[in-house]
C-alpha cells in the first residue's frame, strides 16, 4: 500500500488540479470582484438572500462570512453533495481526470472493468433508450403509455425516460463494434443463456425509468412492462439485476432530482412508485424520492439522514400501506430521524390522487402528516381496542414489540441519544396506557433479553455507511475568551509565516491549548512539519479529511488575510503564552518544555504575574478590536 505520505500528495495534486472557482460556479452563480482576486455568490448552504460566500482563487478556498461554512475543494463537495471526504475525493479525481490510487479505487467489475467503463456502458443504455422512446416508431406505444399515465415531455426529459423495443437482441445488435455483450453483461443490461448458449437482452418491451447513484450517475434500470404487451408471462415492475454498480438496498429513485429540495426543506417525502416521484416532481412537489420496489431498509435511512432531519413516508390507505407503515418505523426510530406518514384518502396512490385532486389537496395533507409512533399506535387501538385491561395489555405488548426491535445500544455509535427517546417514548406510552413508566421499562427489558436468546433480529445500522457528520454549532465562540482569541492568532501566523514554526515549537505544545479543535490543528501542523517541511495551509487542508476542521482552518487563513498579520506578532503572541504559562497555578499549568522545573510560586508572585496576564491580555483586546474586519 502506498505510504500516507503518497496518499496526501495525490489529495494535494486533486485540490491543485481543481479550480475552486469553477467547481462551485457549476452550482452557484459567482461574481468577479477585486480584478478577479474574489468572488461572490449566494451561499448554498443557508437562506442567502445578500451574497455572503467569498471564494478565493489565489488560496483554492471558500468562506460564508453568514454562516461560517468553509474550506477547499473537498469541504464543498462533501458538504453540497453530503459525501463523506472519500466519495468527494473520488468524485474530483474523476473530475480532473486522475487516476485513484490503490488506497482509494474502488473494486472493477467483471473481467476486470475498471469502473468508469461501467458508469460508461450504463450512460451508452441510458442515451439509447431515450432516443427510442422519444423518436422510433417503436417507441409510440410507450410514448402513448406514459401519455396516459399523465406524464408530461418536460419530465420525460427530467428523468430521461426511455423504453427497450420487443425484441430480444435490440440492445446487443446496437451495441455491436463498440461494447461486446460481456461487457453489458458486467452492468446486467443484458442476462446469459443456459449452457453459455449466449446472451439476450434484459428489458424487453418495458419503459425504462434510469436509477442513478449519489454523482448523478446511471447505475441501473427499473423497467415497467406496457399494459398491451404480448410477454405475458413477465413481471409487471423488474429492475437491473444487482452489480458492481447497484445494490438496491443503497439507492433511492430521483434522489439526484430532489436533493437540493431535501436539503432546503429539510425534509424528503418517500413513495413507493416511480411514476408517483415522477408525478409528484411535475406537480412541483420537488423533494419527493421513491424506494425501487422494496421496503425501506437500515441503508436507505441512513443515506436519507444526510439530506433531511424529517421523513415522510406517503403510502396508499389500503392494508398495503398499513403494514408498511409498520415495518418502516423500527428502522427509523433508532436513528434520530422525524419519522411522519401520511396515508392518502381513498386508497389512491400519489400519482392518481394528483391527477384526480390536484397539487393543492396534496400540499395540504403533507402539512400536518402523522407522525409515526402515534400512527402506529392509532393502528395497534383498531385492532385492539382500549375498553378492557386485556385490550390496553395487548397495546402494550404490541407497542414494546417495535421499540424491542432497537437495541439498548448501538455499538456503530449512530443511535448515541436512543436511550433519551427511548425514555420520552415510553414516559408518553405509559401515560396514555395508564400504568407506570417502572413496568413499561421492566417489560421491555425482558422483551430485549428474550430476542436476544432466540436469536431474533434487530435494527442495526452499519459504521461503514455512516457520513462524517457535519458542523452542527459554531466552530469557534461568537464570543470567544482571550485565550482562544490568542490561541486562534497563533495559527493565523502558522498559516502567514510558516517559516517560523520552528521558533514557535519551541516554547507552546499542542497541549497549552484550550480549544480543542485549535489544538488538533497545531498538532497537525507539527507532524506535516516532521514528515513534509512547511506547514503551509495548502498542506493542512490537504492532510485534513474531516469537515469541521476544513471549514475552521478556512475560517483562520481567511481571518489572518483580513487582519494582514505583520511579522512581529510572531514575538507578542509567543510572549502571551509565555505570561500565560508563568501565570497559572503550578498545579495545572501545562508544562512545555519544562524539563520537570521547579515552577512553585508564592502567593504575592503569583498575583504579580496575574496582573502581568491582565496587562497582555488587555494589550490583545485593543489589538484585536482594530483587525478584525466588521
Amino acid at each position: 500500500m502506498p505510504s500516507s505520505f503518497a496518499a496526501d500528495e495525490f489529495k494535494e495534486l486533486v485540490r491543485s488540479r481543481t479550480d475552486i472557482v469553477n467547481l462551485i460556479a457549476e452550482s452557484v452563480t459567482l461574481q468577479s470582484q477585486r480584478g478577479g482576486r474574489e468572488f461572490v455568490g449566494l451561499c448554498p448552504f443557508h437562506d442567502d438572500h445578500n451574497p455572503s460566500m467569498r471564494v478565493y482563487p489565489d488560496r483554492q478556498s471558500y468562506r460564508c462570512w453568514s454562516c461560517n461554512e468553509g474550506g477547499d475543494c473537498f469541504s464543498f463537495v462533501m458538504k453540497r453533495e453530503r459525501f463523506g471526504f472519500r466519495e468527494a475525493l473520488e468524485m474530483l479525481a474523476q473530475r480532473a481526470q486522475l487516476e485513484l490510487p490503490a488506497q482509494y479505487r474502488a473494486a472493477v467489475g467483471e473481467g476486470g472493468e475498471n469502473k468508469n467503463r461501467l458508469y460508461e456502458f450504463v450512460a451508452w443504455a441510458e442515451q439509447e433508450f431515450h432516443d427510442c422512446l422519444l423518436r422510433a416508431p417503436e417507441g409510440e406505444r410507450a410514448r402513448r403509455y406514459l401519455r396516459d399515465r399523465g406524464i408530461s415531455g418536460p419530465s420525460i426529459a427530467k428523468f430521461r425516460l426511455g423504453y427497450h423495443p420487443n425484441h430480444w437482441e435490440w440492445l446487443l445488435e446496437r451495441a455491436r463494434g463498440k461494447y461486446t455483450a460481456q461487457q453489458l453483461h458486467a452492468v446486467r443490461l443484458v442476462g446469459e443463456r443456459e449452457g453459455n448458449r449466449g446472451f439476450y437482452d434484459n428489458f424487453v418491451d418495458r419503459v425504462l425509468f434510469p436509477i442513478r447513484d449519489a454523482q448523478k450517475r446511471p447505475v441501473a434500470f427499473g423497467g415497467r412492462i406496457l399494459p398491451d404487451s404480448p410477454e405475458t408471462n413477465m413481471g409487471k415492475y423488474w429492475n437491473s439485476p444487482e452489480s458492481t454498480l447497484f445494490q438496491k438496498s443503497r439507492h433511492l429513485y430521483g434522489l439526484d432530482q430532489a436533493r437540493d429540495a431535501i436539503s432546503k426543506s429539510d425534509t424528503a417525502v418517500v413513495v413507493e412508485g416511480y411514476t408517483d416521484c415522477i408525478m409528484a416532481h411535475q406537480y412541483g412537489f420537488s423533494n419527493f424520492i421513491g424506494t425501487l420496489g422494496t421496503a425501506l431498509n437500515e441503508t436507505h435511512v441512513t443515506h436519507l439522514k444526510r439530506f433531511a432531519r424529517k421523513v415522510v413516508l406517503v403510502f396508499d390507505g389500503d392494508e398495503a400501506g398499513r403494514m408498511a407503515t409498520e415495518r418502516a418505523l423500527p428502522r427509523f426510530l433508532a436513528q434520530e430521524v422525524d419519522l411522519r406518514i401520511l396515508m392518502l384518502p381513498g386508497g389512491l396512490d400519489p400519482a392518481d390522487f394528483l391527477l384526480e385532486h390536484g397539487g393543492e389537496a396534496l400540499q395540504k395533507l403533507l402539512e400536518n402528516p402523522v407522525e409515526a409512533w402515534d400512527q402506529k399506535f392509532r393502528l395497534t387501538i383498531d385492532r385492539y381496542g382500549m375498553d378492557s385491561i386485556d385490550a390496553r395489555h395487548r397495546v402494550l405488548e404490541d407497542m414494546l414489540g417495535v421499540l424491542a426491535q432497537v437495541p439498548a445500544s448501538s455499538a456503530s455509535g449512530l443511535a448515541g441519544k436512543w436511550q433519551e427517546r427511548e425514555s420520552v417514548i415510553l414516559g408518553q406510552l405509559a401515560q396514555r396506557l395508564r400504568v407506570t413508566e417502572e413496568v413499561a421499562r421492566r417489560r421491555l427489558t425482558d422483551m430485549r433479553a428474550a430476542a436476544e436468546q432466540r436469536g431474533a433480529p434487530v435494527v442495526r445500522v452499519s459504521a461503514d455507511d455512516a457520513v462524517s457528520p457535519q458542523p452542527s454549532g459554531p466552530l469557534f465562540p461568537a464570543r470567544p475568551s482571550r485565550d482562544e482569541l490568542a490561541e486562534r492568532e497563533l495559527l493565523e501566523i502558522i498559516f502567514t509565516y510558516p517559516e517560523r514554526l520552528a521558533e514557535i515549537r519551541c516554547e507552546i505544545n499542542p497541549r497549552d491549548l484550550t480549544h480543542p479543535l485549535l489544538a488538533r490543528l497545531l498538532d497537525l501542523c507539527f507532524d506535516i512539519a516532521d514528515q513534509q517541511g512547511s506547514p503551509s495551509y495548502e498542506r493542512v487542508t490537504a492532510r485534513l479529511e474531516d469537515a469541521a476542521l476544513k471549514s475552521l482552518a478556512a475560517q483562520i487563513d481567511e481571518h489572518a488575510r483580513q487582519k494582514r498579520i505583520a511579522p512581529e506578532l510572531v514575538t507578542h503572541t509567543l510572549g502571551y503564552f509565555r505570561r500565560r504559562r508563568e501565570a497559572r497555578p503550578p498545579a495545572t499549568a501545562p508544562l512545555a518544555g519544562s524539563g520537570g522545573d521547579d515552577l512553585s510560586v508564592d502567593g504575592s508572585d503569583l498575583e504579580s504575574k496575574k496582573k502581568l496576564l491582565r496587562a497582555a491580555t488587555e494589550l490583545h483586546r485593543k489589538r484585536g478590536s482594530k483587525t478584525t474586519p466588521s
